[in-house]
């Protein structure tokens, strides 16, 4: 199945531009001729075509896909939504070829939805390289907002949900691109001196049988290890990976790894208030749109990927699905700060929770900010200093027994 441009006329003096999906160009032309179309001209959109026959390629596409950013288009069709224009028209606005491989799957969802498809429909079923496109808090909330009628506003919120998602990731990304590259080049010099230089500096020192210094020795038993052993301390390396995938991999062992996240200093901050940033936001969204709360949790819950975090939203929801308080099932959850539980405690009292929810959500978001600098103005230093003591330590336990050596001659 393939992505066509065409080029075609009614009888009319102007002539019309637009794209369809076929399986074949003669498909497509017939298509054409079937709405009474004279078809003048007929291309497969070369961004769109996915070779078949290599399956290595197509599997290593897909294991490099990342979600698109879909915060641009969902942006322009809510600007369209707004000013009036139906909603093909406005998908089909939305298509142009600046959007790359994403172009193909808004074609596509533009026809499910031509073909009576809701648009949540037809975004939850929106693949590309057989991963979901859109996130299941945008699909929901694409839902409730043509529920509602007033999916133009909620469109533009969740554009803004998009955009500061991605912001953050961006953000987090750069900040440990530079630390990750120091630490790597470390440990890289690091093997190479336990491993090229230091035995062959060593190896004429032991044999003239002098004493070595004790931080000389040390260094030398590691290098000794790394020389004779580093195939066990690759095959240990190996299987610890190995066995943390599958403890990710299972429910209990990614429930505890995400508490312990949260219990990490500083790192667990950032999580966590990223999180409410999150949750808070869709929460003000959907109440404002006239979802009821326990429908509006149920929906919160999947915007963040903590379980412990989702466990205690859902143990909220239940909370109030039996009638008791929202203050008190936050707190006994232990998983939110205070200030989070004393908004949703007022909120609820005072029947604006959801004003309370976006001031939460903006507060948190520059907090957030502002802890992401810190950590990496924390973490560049600490770890240059580790490397140069070990490099430095390195180097120390090579030349000290040379100089010890001239020292006594």
């Amino acid at each position: 199945m393939g992505i066509y441009s065409y080029q075609a006329s009614d009888g009319a003096a102007e002539v019309m531009r637009g794209t369809l999906i076929a399986d074949t160009p003669r498909e497509a032309r017939n298509r054409l001729r079937d709405q009474g179309l004279s078809v003048l001209e007929v291309e497969e959109d070369a961004t769109s075509s996915t070779p078949q026959g290599s399956t290595l390629l197509n599997l290593l596409g897909k294991a490099a896909c990342r979600r698109p950013d879909t915060s641009g288009f969902l942006r322009e069709l809510a600007t369209l939504l707004e000013v009036g224009a139906p909603m093909l028209e406005a998908l089909g606005t939305a298509l142009h070829p600046q959007r790359g491989g994403l172009n193909g799957v808004l074609l596509r969802l533009r026809e499910r939805v031509a073909t009576g498809a809701s648009l949540a429909e037809a975004m939850g079923e929106a693949r590309l390289h057989g991963r979901p496109v859109f996130d299941e808090v945008t699909v929901a909330m694409t839902q409730v907002g043509e529920d509602a009628g007033n999916l133009g506003d909620v469109l533009n919120e969740v554009a803004l949900y998009a955009e500061r998602g991605r912001q953050f990731k961006n953000r987090l990304t750069s900040a440990l691109a530079y630390p990750a590259v120091v630490l790597l080049t470390g440990l890289g010099v690091s093997v190479f001196l336990m491993t090229y230089v230091v035995p062959g500096l060593l190896e004429s020192l032991t044999e003239s049988g002098r004493p070595l210094p004790w931080i000389t020795r040390v260094v030398k038993g590691g290098s000794d290890f790394l020389v004779g052993y580093g195939w066990v301390f690759a095959i240990a390396s190996g299987a610890s990976i190995a066995a943390g995938v599958l403890v990710h991999r299972s429910p209990r062992g990614r429930y505890k790894l995400h508490g312990l996240l949260l219990r990490l200093p500083g790192v667990g901050d950032v999580i966590r208030k990223q999180a409410v940033v999150r949750i808070s936001f869709v929460l003000s969204t959907l109440i404002r749109s006239g979802v009821g709360f326990e429908r509006a949790i149920g929906i919160a819950q999947r915007s963040t990927q903590n379980l412990v975090l989702r466990r205690a939203l859902k143990n909220c929801e239940t909370a109030v699905h039996e009638g008791r308080d929202l203050g008190p099932a936050l707190e006994s959850s232990g998983s939110f700060p205070g200030a989070v539980v004393q908004v949703f405690t007022l909120g609820q009292a005072s029947g604006r929770l959801e004003d309370m929810l976006d001031r939460l959500a903006d507060s948190y978001h520059r907090q957030v900010n502002t802890l992401t600098d810190r950590l990496t103005a924390l973490i560049e230093p600490v770890l240059i200093l580790v490397l140069a003591v070990v490099v430095g330590a390195i180097a120390f336990a090579t030349i000290l027994p040379i100089l010890e050596i001239g020292n006594a001659l």
